[in-house]
């Protein structure tokens, strides 16, 4: 069974943080979202039933950069594990953004402080070239570039085909 509805579209992802103001300048100040709302405090009985977790209480912020939306969440209560996700760990792994030159972003976020994986490496039969860069708590944000015909070869990049 195929689900039907008229509006079906990507509107938000959601992301757990321990440290919400780092987190929400990070996408605010460094990836450019806009800030739609926030609430503090925010536990109303229905939220809890939502989630899944009776007597939740959050801190909350709605983000936006184009039609996508990143959603922010803190909780109080309850405490949730603080150790930061691997890529090889069950759930959803990272949140993606294609852009125009992954080598300036790159750079960018190297200027800015923050961590990365690996500098940007060509992949998929020379299609893509990509880095992953550990958001303030460990979460990682992927930046991809598709890449034309005779790009595959940069300077930083490299020749790496790798299958991914």
């Amino acid at each position: 069974m195929k689900l039907v509805d008229a509006t079906l579209r990507i509107h938000h992802t959601a992301i757990c943080v321990n440290d919400f103001e780092h987190a929400r300048d990070f996408y605010t100040r460094f990836l450019g979202f806009h800030l739609e709302g926030e609430m503090d405090r925010r536990g109303e009985p229905t939220l809890g039933e939502v989630v899944g977790l009776p007597g939740a209480v959050i801190r909350w912020a709605m983000l936006r950069h184009g039609a996508h939306r990143i959603e922010l969440f803190k909780y109080y209560t309850p405490h949730g594990d603080m150790a930061p996700r691997r890529q090889c760990d069950f759930g959803y792994s990272h949140l993606a953004f294609e852009v125009a030159d992954v080598d300036s972003i790159h750079r960018q976020a190297m200027q800015a402080g923050y961590r990365c994986n690996s500098s940007p490496k060509v992949m998929r039969n020379g299609h893509t070239k990509v880095f992953y860069l550990l958001e303030p708590e460990g979460a990682v944000t992927e930046f991809l570039q598709f890449l034309k015909k005779g790009e595959a070869h940069s300077p930083q990049g490299g020749a790496n085909h790798g299958d991914a």
